[in-house]
């Protein structure tokens, strides 16, 4: 300690004021770590943030490779009960929905009126939309809760609804999307990010779901999440993988939809990314295809077979547990991407709402078929 206070007074006043702010930030860095509710040697991308959902050099380098030859199940008959609920997926309902959560029509949520002119984190909007939704799963007899999780020092919340199973409830599938939104500027409140793709589209979906599976008895457990904090580097999913992990849940495999609802080109492509079979995942892509053809589906579903959305949305924080995930989303390359993306002009006249509903109708089949739906 001597030595040190010697060798601090023979530096200059500049050079000491200098070490003294390095210092400063390297401690308030440590705490900021120590206050926040992640693992830092679990999760590899935890710090990094991207200005695309997609590594466009990897779709590049791996956009010629061969894909896995499919052996796709024998082609059950449709189950007459799943059929008739995705007959019964309504998009005028899910148009309603998106438009709620885009603020362009006026929603009513614990007791206020208003709009939801931005899900950004830091926007007071974002609890309004998750008080709208509360109330949206409540409607359906479900008991939607706030999961809180800190990042340095301060609480937010995912929003968790299960759906218990009646054969072995204890195994869980998790279905995901993350319910804020950016229109750029992802460090600060935005007056209007409306993110009607990303990902107020995979939000409508699960709400979807959740209207259509409400009543059925399941075999297992299918928990919905609503992540929160996803655009300023997936805290609320990473936070909310280590809760589930640390659990010892019995997590039979991770579903999430991020930007489902664009499609500007012909022939429906839906992007199913399983990192390259990471952990096993691909078994779940030929679950998905093998349902389009089951129902008959116009969903031409694109096995992507490569790295390009690692730690870019939330299933990351599970692949890193060792769950088997999938990330499901619209076309993403160069020539398909939502050119809307992160921008005010991410707005609900952009999409393709019949390309939306397929998606839909395909996580309904797909949620019933892996829960085990019951006789």
């Amino acid at each position: 300690m001597v030595t040190l206070v010697i060798a601090l007074s023979g530096l200059s006043g500049l050079a000491l004021f200098l070490l003294l702010v390095v210092a400063f930030f390297f401690v308030a860095r440590v705490l900021a770590r120590r206050s926040s509710d992640f693992d830092s040697t679990a999760h590899e991308g935890k710090a990094q943030t991207h200005n695309c959902k997609f590594d466009r050099d990897e779709v590049r380098r791996t956009e010629s490779q061969p894909r896995p030859r499919e052996i796709l199940p024998h082609s059950a008959a449709p189950d007459p009960r799943v059929a008739a609920l995705l007959g019964n997926v309504q998009a005028a309902e899910v148009l309603e929905m998106l438009r709620a959560l885009t603020g362009e029509k006026p929603v009513t949520a614990g007791g206020k009126t208003g709009t939801i002119a931005s899900r950004n984190t830091y926007s007071k909007d974002i609890d309004f939309a998750m008080t709208y939704l509360e109330e949206h799963y409540r409607a359906l007899g479900l008991n939607p809760v706030r999961d809180p999780y800190k990042v340095r020092g301060k609480t937010y919340y995912n929003l968790v609804v299960e759906i218990p199973g009646t054969v072995n409830p204890e195994k869980v599938l998790i279905v995901g999307s993350h319910l804020d939104s950016t229109a750029g500027d992802t460090w600060r409140a935005e007056a209007v990010a409306p993110g009607a793709d990303d990902d107020g589209s995979g939000t409508a979906a699960l709400a979807e779901l959740a209207r259509k599976i409400a009543g059925l008895s399941l075999g297992c457990t299918v928990r919905l999440v609503h992540f929160t904090g996803e655009e300023q580097g997936l805290w609320g999913s990473y936070a909310y993988a280590d809760k589930v992990y640390k659990a010892n849940t019995n997590v039979i495999a991770m579903i999430q939809l991020d930007m489902v609802g664009y499609c500007a080109k012909p022939g429906n492509r839906l992007d199913i990314h399983d990192e390259a079979n990471r952990n096993g995942s691909h078994a779940l892509y030929v679950r998905f295809a093998g349902n389009v053809s089951r129902y008959g589906l116009n969903l031409n579903p694109f096995d992507t077979h490569n790295k390009a959305v690692k730690d870019r949305s939330d299933h990351a924080g599970f692949l890193d547990r060792g769950y088997r995930c999938l990330c499901i989303s619209e076309e993403f390359t160069d020539s398909g991407f939502n050119p809307n993306y992160h921008s005010t002009g991410d707005r609900v006249a952009t999409l393709n709402l019949p390309f939306l509903v397929e998606v839909i109708r395909l996580l309904i089949a797909t949620v019933a078929d892996l829960a085990e739906i019951q006789p």
